[in-house]
């Protein structure tokens, strides 16, 4: 995967994409899938901004039996099943545990029947699923005995039972948005980091393409294209500015979406407890998630004015966190110590009235073909509300694409074809084999976690050994991120800076500050490898320090400096 402004600049393309998170991932991936010629461009890193607030579960819509929506939660099914099925390494099942301990709809009684209804929805969430291990079980009420079994530290009194269920869950959903955009390369596609849309071009009023300048180096491009396709997320409006006088601005609310990364609250179960979650009105379901040996705690909402570069978490908005936590929670006795990152994000509000707190949560996705709303041809714009549907949204995107180019539209294959790195029929198996095989040298928790971020495609990462052994060394602080990943990043995945590595292309900065001698060393691989000079490197590490979480010496959490943006999974209740 190679940054080549030549080409963007070279051809004119069926489809340009613009805004490299999940949503643009996916539609870049699904239109070299259906055959058309495809660029994209993202102003900052892939995935930086709207996709890098997640709570790294694929719901599969199980809420949505509240409020009768068997349309979203098929949907949701669907693409449970499909992300299963195509990124079977980065994807796989979690268990999740609700107290029981009410009567009428919270009753086992009420559970167990909407359980019913859920399995007789999802009858064929393993449809075509060859790997046991990435099943999806049915769902259970379980006893007062288990539940406590499962979950220990829950409160014991009223206590009647358990529901328990199962979900999908991401180990790195940087990698996942990643491994869309490497299918989409190895389709032909061209794309780039760091070239920020300044213009667009337009004859009369159709668009064909873009002006857009190279933040690294200051070069300015044209991108030509047919189809001009906007998944810049938080950003959208602001991309829709640039056409000028064309008079298409939209006015997209936006509310702040935070989840905590913490020391680990619960062990191989998810545990979902009703909280006020921020919300004056009505309760939501706040999640404790094991994910790797941390917990992701969340979601908090709270207002917002709407600035996509200035997005960030405050020290008031953590304590909350917190707060909220230990109220649903008690045993957890979080506090600010225990906060090890911060997501925070901006996703779309309501177009209705809002909540007295503001934060009423758009439910639908749009698609929105200028031509009919604003008579501007060859310009579409996508506002995405949930990582767990990006891909079927994107294949709703470019059958609009397609009818557009007034091509034929095809069925979508992006739920049944591999991801980049996707192709494994049995993940157990083929993590067993590549133990096996590792080369001398390579322990079995290194080859354990290059299959789990790089899937069948991890010899890729390994060919970088045969230039120096050396690289298969784990980095300063960490028992699996080897340094041959940094030079992977940079030379195949368009690394430019610490950033990208630390947070993006490896696991060293998603679960908190790696300290700094692992940064460091980071940074003076990358440097060799991109020409920087010791005054560069050291910016780089201040950089990526800047962005973990500072506590005064009251012990209360700073703001998060320049903390990433962008889409979440809605999780009320």
């Amino acid at each position: 995967m190679q940054r080549d402004l030549d080409w963007l600049s070279a051809k004119q393309f069926d489809l340009l994409v613009i805004g490299g998170g999940i949503y643009g991932a996916c539609a870049a991936w699904e239109a070299a899938l259906r055959g058309l010629s495809v660029a994209l461009v993202e102003r900052g890193d892939f995935g930086q901004a709207t996709s890098a607030n997640t709570q790294k579960i694929v719901h599969g819509g199980l809420r949505y039996l509240q409020s009768f929506d068997v349309r979203r939660m098929l949907e949701s099914i669907r693409e449970r099943r499909a992300l299963l099925r195509v990124a079977p390494h980065l994807v796989h099942p979690l268990p999740f545990l609700m107290p029981i301990n009410g009567r009428g709809l919270r009753s086992k009684a009420a559970m167990a029947a909407a359980f019913l209804v859920n399995d007789l929805v999802s009858w064929d969430r393993n449809r075509e699923m060859r790997d046991p291990a990435q099943h999806i079980p049915r769902c259970r009420v379980v006893s007062r005995d288990e539940c406590l079994r499962l979950a220990p530290g829950i409160a014991k009194e009223g206590l009647t039972g358990g529901a328990l269920w199962y979900d999908g869950q991401i180990d790195n959903s940087e990698r996942l948005t990643l491994s869309f955009l490497e299918g989409a390369v190895d389709l032909g596609a061209a794309i780039a980091n760091y070239v920020r849309v300044t213009k667009f071009r337009l004859e009369g009023k159709r668009v064909t393409g873009v002006e857009a300048i190279d933040t690294v180096t200051g070069r300015r491009l044209v991108v030509r294209a047919r189809v001009v396709l906007n998944t810049s997320g938080p950003w959208v409006d602001r991309v829709l500015d640039l056409l000028e006088a064309q008079s298409v601005s939209r006015k997209t609310r936006l509310v702040k979406a935070m989840n905590l990364v913490t020391r680990p609250l619960t062990q191989g179960v998810a545990l979902a407890v009703p909280s006020a979650g921020g919300s004056k009105t009505r309760s939501r379901l706040w999640f404790m998630t094991p994910w790797r040996d941390r917990s992701i705690v969340g979601t908090a909402y709270a207002p917002s004015d709407g600035d996509p570069e200035h997005c960030r978490a405050s020290a008031a908005d953590i304590r909350n966190m917190i707060d909220v936590t230990n109220q649903a929670y008690p045993p957890a006795q979080l506090t600010t110590d225990d906060v090890a990152f911060v997501h925070v994000g901006l996703v779309p509000a309501a177009r209705s009235a809002a909540e007295p707190d503001g934060v009423a949560l758009e439910p639908h996705y749009q698609i929105i073909d200028h031509r009919r709303q604003n008579g501007i041809e060859g310009l579409i714009s996508v506002v995405g509300v949930k990582y767990t549907t990006a891909r079927d949204v994107a294949a709703k995107a470019v059958d609009a694409v397609l009818t557009r180019l007034g091509r034929p539209v095809h069925s979508s294959r992006s739920g049944e074809t591999p991801v980049h790195g996707g192709a494994i029929s049995n993940v157990r198996k083929f993590l067993d084999d590549a133990i096996d095989r590792a080369p001398g040298g390579l322990g079995a928790t290194v080859v354990r976690h290059l299959v789990r971020g790089y899937g069948c495609a991890y010899p890729e990462v390994l060919r970088w050994l045969d230039e120096d052994a050396a690289l298969g060394e784990p980095l300063d602080g960490s028992s699996e991120v080897i340094k041959a990943e940094v030079v992977h990043a940079v030379r195949e995945e368009m690394a430019l800076t610490l950033g990208d590595v630390v947070f993006r292309r490896t696991d060293l900065g998603s679960r908190g500050d790696p300290g700094e001698a692992c940064l460091r060393r980071c940074a003076q691989i990358m440097a060799r490898e991109l020409g920087w000079g010791p005054a560069r490197a050291a910016e780089e590490v201040r950089e990526v320090q800047a962005a973990f979480p500072k506590r005064s010496k009251a012990g209360a959490h700073l703001s998060v400096v320049d903390a990433p943006v962008g889409t979440h999974e809605e999780v009320a209740a």
